[in-house]
């Protein structure tokens, strides 16, 4: 098979570039068209067009997502030689699917990975309040469905798509699956980068200001506990530090709430901005922080490498696969944050010449993540697994008769 593929993405969110997990697909299906491939969506507003009354019924539809795609799937499977969904997301044997192409659970953070990460935190940040007994009771049995939803994707899928080494890691030696496999990272389109390092002011500017940034939503896995004391010790050393807080996705209160109020002389919060306003919001920005315990990917860090912006984060899934060949010193132990801001003030401290150089090492390795050139690595592996299936007359995966 050499003729253009037909793929459908199917993700259990709104076809939004402003959430993560979404705008993998949006920028990808928009290379693999450029390309001459037929790329066609399905996703939650798709299968549920009016917005949800309240959290409880948002977390339904999100249950009843997979029905609703397995649907979809049956009437159109003809349609596609490639489905490329979410994890969880189509948890179905082929057979029940009538589907005969290849069919790809995509993780953008492999769900066992961010289990682990949750009775962590639990454990090290328990919450205040527990929360009514009903609730309890209904979150812990959406959490059980998600969980056995993700094992039958796994199990039921042609090919595995993961966006980390850490994944394919986790997946053979703790999940002990032998399930195919292959690590594709995330990019930018040209024209991110370009409008990243385009509205970047000069060294010198970047240099004076000591203006910290941060992109990603105010949650604990995201490093929102360890942000106080972040601050306060960068401060130590730096105290004209100013920090910028981008897509925290909550109101400014909470924020604080997690800081001090005696902070926000120094601290700005922009709750939600539009990629396109992204460009300039950092163009002033000295220094990257990105102290995340998990992640699929970590486009946010090379957004901000691509504004030439050297960026510290943990040693996490997703961040280590970015900086650990080319800019290895700003990786620090996950959950150090002695270390983190050290190396934060560190960064603050070079003179200009110093700090220009580990600037053009931050764009150089920015560069190594473009979505055309991970597009076409996709599609060209996606097809040969296709050829294999269509070759071998094996629709279905190994084990999936009974299932």
């Amino acid at each position: 098979m050499s003729k253009p593929l037909r793929i459908l993405a199917i993700v259990n969110l709104p076809w939004d570039p402003r959430f993560g997990a979404a705008r993998v697909w949006i920028e990808m299906a928009e290379e693999w068209s450029k390309a001459g491939h037929v790329v066609e969506k399905f996703c939650l507003t798709d299968a549920f067009p009016a917005a949800p009354a309240s959290p409880a019924r948002a977390a339904l539809r999100l249950m009843m997502f997979p029905r609703r795609a397995l649907r979809f799937v049956r009437r159109n499977a003809e349609r596609f030689d490639v489905i490329d969904a979410l994890v969880g997301t189509l948890p179905f044997t082929k057979r029940s699917l009538r589907f005969e192409g290849l069919l790809v659970a995509r993780s953008v953070g492999l769900y066992r990975l961010y289990e682990n990460f949750e009775r962590a935190a639990a454990k090290r940040w328990p919450a205040s309040s527990r929360g009514k007994l009903l609730g309890r009771m209904f979150y812990s049995f959406f959490n059980q469905r998600k969980h056995a939803a993700s094992q039958a994707s796994v199990k039921n899928c042609d090919l595995l798509n993961l966006p980390n080494s850490d994944e394919l890691l986790c997946l053979r030696d703790e999940m002990k699956s032998t399930k195919a496999a292959v690590v594709l990272p995330y990019g930018l389109a040209p024209a991110r980068h370009r409008a990243l390092h385009d509205a970047a002011v000069p060294t010198e500017v970047r240099w004076r200001k000591k203006k910290i940034s941060f992109i990603g939503m105010w949650s604990p896995r995201k490093g929102c506990k360890d942000w106080r004391e972040i601050i306060q010790r960068v401060r130590a050393r730096v105290p004209d530090a100013f920090f910028l807080f981008l897509g925290t996705m909550t109101a400014n209160d909470n924020v604080m709430a997690d800081l001090d109020p005696a902070m926000a002389g120094f601290v700005e919060i922009i709750p939600q901005f539009e990629p396109d306003q992204l460009p300039q919001l950092l163009s002033d920005c000295g220094v990257g922080a990105f102290p995340s315990y998990v992640e699929g990917f970590g486009l946010a860090v090379v957004e901000q490498l691509a504004a030439g912006i050297p960026t510290v984060a943990y040693a996490a899934p997703g961040p280590r696969d970015i900086l650990q060949d080319s800019l290895p010193e700003l990786l620090v132990p996950t959950g150090d944050v002695a270390r983190f801001s050290e190396a934060i003030s560190e960064i603050l401290a070079k003179d200009p010449g110093a700090y220009q150089a580990i600037r053009d090492r931050s764009a150089e390795t920015a560069a190594r993540f473009s979505w055309p050139e991970i597009a076409r690595e996709t599609a060209n592996e996606y097809r040969r697994r296709l050829n294999e299936i269509l070759s071998s007359g094996r629709t279905v995966p190994s084990g999936d008769a009974n299932s």
